[in-house]
């Protein structure tokens, strides 16, 4: 079990954009960047193999990581500033001035790669030397001053690197953030960042492309702002383990097959919709199977969120710098999940708020100013959530070290994450989070069985090889007890 003796700091600095080369600039916080306030910090990770002995990654590779980044954060220039919290207790506001900078720290690990990096049960705690903690928000005599990122990267000698970043939601949603992490990657393969500024895919940051006729700034203010700012930090579990697993593109047609006949006019049904429906019927299944007890009209709840940069009107360019998402929820009873056609409920659950949601011919934002009042009377003890999208392509974010060979999220305990998938974009990762006495494969049979069967690196050592669980005809069900607030998926 990796423990934080296993770490030895080689070099901590701070990365800031090269002299001069951006004025001081503040960005005001929108009403999609409120909701995000005192959302726990954001934990990402890129595994990648490198084979190198620890001299060369010290004296070529960290130079190289410093500059690159110093080149990219002039163009992700709010990353390196702070959010600040105003004496006169307004809405705070992401500033930057020149000179702030980035925590960057190097360190060099002893423990397993192979085992980190796998997609086998790990121990969350083993991550925990992996996850740089944020300097804690400051003040003195003045306003708060709250950081938004920092990046450690750790070197595995002749067997890996991990980049690991601990990011602020305030900053940015996922849209943003691999912007960034794409943006380094390619500065730092390419030697520079001309490539870049050609591509024309530089951020948008004027926020007056964000419309706010009804005053939602002002509402979500009057909840959130009331709200002491506890820092957001987050820790990782002692006692929860993490596997990810593989649905292959056949299998999500299998499970499409078996939703349209239910859907009126045959019309269309996502992937998302029906992994999501998979993943959240059988979580459901598996808790009721383990003997919690749950009322005959306890409500469930599955939460998304959908980018809305190209739903609003006029949309705003897909570069645009900040949160621009907006949640929608899928409810209903426990006791039509856990029947046999539970997962066919969930699926027309899911697909009904999408369209309710994203394709309302009122607006992706009509209904909106409900959310607040909406998110009091949930219980969130039975909401469920995904995090993760294919369509950001993570396992293109290449450094010059090649295609990672992991991308790990961990933010929030019991939740699963939706990716695609390294070896074949057209097939889907699926991660999940929970305790570990709570793993539960049930051995039977249900009608809508479609194979999970977790991913497996050749490395993998027979341990984890005589616990794998390939299922055929059973499902593998997961016992969450979910307790969600807001999650990242772009529909």
């Amino acid at each position: 079990m990796a423990s934080s003796e296993m770490v030895h700091v080689l070099e901590h600095c701070r990365i800031a954009p090269p002299p001069g080369s951006v004025d001081g600039k503040s960005l005001s916080l929108t009403f999609f960047d409120l909701p995000w306030l005192h959302f726990p910090l954001m934990k990402l990770f890129f595994f990648y193999e490198f084979s190198h002995p620890k001299t060369y990654f010290v004296e070529t590779i960290i130079p190289r990581l410093k500059h690159s980044l110093s080149l990219t954060l002039k163009h992700f220039f709010p990353l390196s500033g702070n959010l600040i919290f105003p004496l006169d207790c307004s809405i705070p506001e992401i500033r930057y001035k020149d000179g702030d900078s980035v925590s960057l720290t190097f360190v060099e690990g002893s423990f397993d790669f192979d085992h980190l990096s796998g997609n086998h049960q790990r121990n969350d705690i083993d991550f925990h030397p992996l996850a740089v903690q944020m300097s804690p928000a400051s003040t003195t005599f003045g306003p708060l001053i709250v950081p938004l990122l920092a990046i450690q990267v750790t070197l595995f000698p002749n067997s890996g690197i991990c980049i690991g970043f601990t990011f602020h939601h305030i900053a940015g949603d996922a849209n943003t953030f691999v912007r960034f992490a794409r943006s380094w990657a390619s500065i730092n393969k390419l030697g520079g960042d001309a490539t870049l500024v050609e591509s024309l895919i530089l951020p948008f940051y004027d926020r007056t492309v964000v419309k706010d006729p009804i005053g939602l700034r002002s509402t979500f203010w009057n909840y959130f702002g009331k709200v002491k700012f506890e820092g957001c930090q987050s820790q990782l579990s002692t006692n929860n383990v993490r596997a990810k697993f593989l649905l292959r593109r056949a299998e999500v047609q299998r499970l499409k097959k078996w939703v349209i006949p239910q859907i009126p006019k045959q019309s269309h049904v996502s992937a998302f919709t029906v992994i999501c429906a998979y993943v959240w019927s059988c979580m459901i299944k598996a808790r009721s199977r383990s003997g919690e007890d749950v009322g005959e009209n306890e409500l469930e709840h599955f939460a998304f969120t959908a980018d809305c940069r190209t739903l609003l009107d006029p949309p705003i360019p897909v570069a645009y710098f900040g949160n621009c998402l907006m949640g929608g929820l899928a409810t209903t009873k426990s006791t039509r999940l856990i029947q046999e056609d539970g997962f066919i409920v969930a699926a027309k659950s899911i697909r009904e708020a999408i369209h309710e949601r994203v394709r309302n011919k009122g607006g992706v934002l009509k209904g909106v100013q409900q959310w607040v009042s909406d998110l009091k009377s949930l219980n969130r003890m039975r909401m469920a959530a995904v995090v993760g999208s294919p369509r950001f392509q993570v396992y293109n974010v290449d450094f010059g070290f090649g295609r990672p060979k992991k991308y790990e999220v961990i933010s929030r305990d019991r939740y699963f994450t939706l990716d695609g998938c390294k070896d074949n974009e057209e097939d889907f990762e699926i991660g999940l989070c929970f305790p570990r006495l709570k793993w539960m494969p049930l051995r039977r049979s249900l009608p809508m069985a479609s194979r999970l069967i977790p991913v497996y690196n050749n490395k993998d050592n027979d341990i984890v090889r005589k616990n794998k669980m390939k299922i055929v005809n059973d499902i593998v069900t997961i016992n969450i007890v979910a307790n969600f607030y807001l999650i990242m998926y772009y529909e």
